[in-house]
């Protein structure tokens, strides 16, 4: 019988996920005390994993000629208003010490005359990432840091005495083995969901999307499942990239300093931002994007027809540090470089690292479950905290730990609770149900285009339909128990799919409980498409009771203190 054999691992510090945040963690801590164990479980294989597994061509948060709290007064006009300050100030804090630490690392970064950084804008600068994750891996590697790879982690697993989180139930699709995991301490780093809304490209290219396609949101779903309250779900991302390849416009428009035009070759961006006498946010870009094609004056393009040889070359360059897709079609014709790049809106995304949808930390990054931290995209409250940002998370989580050493006890865990843990890991391996997990997920994206604003509805949504889409989830999580597996993968695509049907359920609340338009095509409510600051600049936050999603309201300002329905403190 597959993942029969169970394997225990014990460890002082499990750090659940691979990417960018999560080794780092796992390197600050081995620096710090060498003596601890530190151990990483990750889906697929650290070398190459997580959201930056192609690499990155910019630091996008490092702070050039400004300062923390004018850091933190940029992410709060762009998010109107509704932000963690204290999260962002924590992160603007440390983020220029963070790309110097990747610097040390190994990870170039082109200098001026000057010797200094190659600037983008004043929080943005510019870096040779292709190899960014296989540097890492070699650091983490060389810090003697144990790492499972190839293992979807799938439950938490609480202490026998206390609700402590002191464990993970997970399984390694190589060796079909279930791992049981205990550490004193646990830090998520898993990042956010893809997957959820129909993708940009059909049939094969279906994975060619801009957040990595394997994150599914597990360490959200983990999380919900043990009771954790998460924050600001329906502050959804969407990512303005070029069509087809959905590669970063970023590299264009701040690279290149080319303008964005519509069909007409109307400068339109420029022509709003003149109107009214600032910079657009970052929703807005998007927002104006589609209105050009609803006034019919749609494709749009990034204008690069302006860029002599060697530019166009850099710009190459560039890409090929972080998309290298796009790459193929700027050389379709090396003769007739492209002169236009059309431009469009991806399908959304749950994501704490430029959106802020994720757990509820507090500025020490401690869940709401006693012994889980959380850091990087899954850490919800600090919007556009970048690759930079989710190093300073993992920092300070980190340093928590560490200051908090000798209050942690050792794990201890019910070996009734393991073995329901794995019996619910093979249970769509014994499922005489039918539906396949290809099956299953493409119901819960039609589900989530056609009524809970995808990208075919111009991210746009209402209450009736949230009201459909609330229904239908509730009867496709009913069918769960008919999705089978065959193997460790389509095992592990099975669970991945339905902690996706359970975000998908998670984020229809929270789009309901905002009855406002607070962030243009990230959360649009066509019944109330204004913003409301009288009643709703607070965050709405969730978590689960049983299967029961309970979604609450808190405070903007510190303590954040519960809501009550009329807006008082509870």
């Amino acid at each position: 019988m597959l993942f029969k054999n169970i394997t225990h691992i014990k460890t002082d510090i499990l750090i659940i996920g691979g990417g960018t945040a999560g080794c780092m963690a796992a390197i600050f801590a081995k620096r710090k005390t060498p003596h601890l164990d530190i151990t990483i479980i990750e889906k697929a294989h650290i070398k190459r994993s997580g959201c930056l597994a192609m690499g990155l061509n910019a630091v996008n948060a490092y702070l050039v000629n400004t300062t923390p709290q004018e850091y933190v007064e940029y992410v709060k006009r762009d998010n109107y208003d509704v932000i963690r300050s204290d999260l962002v100030l924590s992160i603007g804090e440390r983020l220029n010490r963070m790309t110097h630490f990747l610097e040390e690392l190994g990870v170039p970064f082109p200098k001026g005359e000057d010797g200094k950084y190659i600037a983008r804008s004043e929080r943005s600068i510019v870096m040779y990432g292709e190899h960014l994750k296989p540097i890492l891996a070699e650091a983490v590697a060389a810090h003697g840091i144990q790492v499972c790879n190839r293992t979807p982690a799938y439950r938490l697993l609480k202490d026998a005495g206390s609700d402590t989180v002191v464990g993970v139930a997970a399984f390694n699709i190589r060796s079909n083995e279930i791992y049981i995991v205990k550490a004193k301490a646990v830090l998520m780093c898993t990042g956010g969901a893809s997957g959820i809304y129909r993708p940009s490209n059909p049939g094969l290219a279906r994975t060619k999307t801009w957040y990595c396609p394997y994150n599914a949101g597990s360490g959200l779903a983990m999380g919900l499942r043990a009771g954790a309250e998460m924050t600001s779900f329906e502050m959804r991302f969407v990512a303005l990239r070029t069509k087809d390849v959905i590669a970063p416009t970023g590299t264009l428009v701040l690279g290149t300093k080319m303008p964005q035009c519509n069909a007409r070759d109307e400068k339109y961006i420029r022509k709003k931002q003149d109107m009214l006498g600032r910079g657009l946010t970052t929703c807005e870009r998007l927002q104006f994007t589609i209105a050009e094609h609803e006034k019919g004056r749609g494709p749009c393009y990034i204008d690069v027809s302006a860029l002599n040889s060697k530019q166009y070359k850099e710009l190459v360059e560039s890409y090929l540090n972080m998309a290298p897709s796009i790459v193929l079609d700027l050389l379709e014709d090396p003769a007739h470089p492209r002169t236009h790049i059309e431009i469009c809106g991806s399908e959304p995304y749950i994501n704490g690292g430029h959106g802020m949808a994720g757990f509820w930390v507090d500025t020490y990054r401690r869940t709401t479950l006693d012994g889980l931290y959380a850091a990087g995209d899954v850490a919800g409250g600090a919007p556009k905290k970048y690759i930079s940002g989710c190093f300073a998370e993992a920092e300070i989580a980190i340093e928590d730990i560490l200051q908090r050493w000798s209050s942690f006890q050792e794990p201890k865990i019910d070996q009734a609770v393991i073995e329901q843990a794995a019996n619910d890991i093979r249970t769509p391996l014994n499922s005489e149900g039918c539906i396949t997990f290809n099956e299953l997920e493409d119901r819960l994206q039609k589900i989530m285009e056609e009524y809970a604003g995808g990208s075919t509805q111009n991210y746009e949504t209402s209450r009736d339909k949230l009201l459909i889409a609330r229904k239908l989830l509730a009867a496709l999580s009913q069918s769960a128990g008919d999705v089978r597996a065959t193997d460790g993968h389509s095992l592990m695509r099975v669970h991945a799919t339905l902690e996706r049907t359970l975000l998908a359920r998670v984020l229809v609340e929270h789009m309901l409980a905002r009855r406002e338009t607070r962030w243009p095509c990230y959360q649009t409510r066509l019944d109330f498409p204004v913003r409301n600051d009288l009643e709703y600049k607070l965050f709405i936050n969730s978590r689960m009771v049983g299967e029961e999603i309970q979604v609450v309201k808190r405070n903007l300002q510190s303590p954040y203190a519960l809501l009550t329905k009329e807006g008082k403190a509870a």
